[in-house]
């Protein structure tokens, strides 16, 4: 043995270590960036909600007419009453709820909206700029949830006869 050197192959100790920190910490953004996602399809759909029922109301004090936003397992759809007979107004694109979202709404004077020979169930939007208050509430569908999400896969959107939001993560129903 005379000072021949032996060189072996192979990887150190902190090498693997270094290798096992950066896989962790990509697969842990990873997992974060799916979760956001339920978050953002709430967030954008709760905006867009928002978004409809401001343009109807303008609509409406605008053209002087009563409008209806009407709502069902599909979407909001906006009606405009015209000679005393409903219509779907033409000029205001329907809201389609994303496939995956299940969709819950409460109408405050339901009993003003049934005396109204309303083509749908729905809010009424006057002239005046009032509206009739309610509320939506949004909830990711139980099979499109990520089970390691600790955010609330609901998101509820509350307005008043101003047209006032109150929007808020929920935890339950309404």
């Amino acid at each position: 043995m005379t000072g021949k050197r032996v060189s072996q192959r192979g990887f150190t100790l902190i090498e693997l270590m270094v290798v096992v920190v950066i896989i962790s910490v990509v697969v842990s953004v990873g997992m974060m960036s799916l979760g956001s996602n339920e978050q953002a399809t709430l967030r954008a759909e709760e905006r867009s909600v928002k978004a409809l029922l401001s343009y109807v109301r303008d609509q409406a004090a605008m053209k002087q007419r009563l409008y209806l936003v009407a709502v069902d397992e599909q979407g909001l759809s906006a009606y405009s009453q015209q000679r005393g007979k409903w219509e779907l107004d033409s000029d205001i694109a329907p809201l389609k709820w994303s496939e995956s979202l299940v969709v819950e709404w409460k109408i405050d004077n339901q009993q003003f909206a049934q005396q109204q020979n309303l083509p749908k169930e729905g809010w009424v939007f006057w002239p005046s700029g009032d509206v009739m208050a309610g509320s939506i509430l949004l909830n990711i569908r139980s099979d499109a949830v990520n089970t390691r999400e600790q955010k609330p896969s609901s998101y509820s959107v509350h307005w008043n006869g101003l047209l006032q939001f109150d929007s808020k993560p929920e935890d339950g129903g309404m």
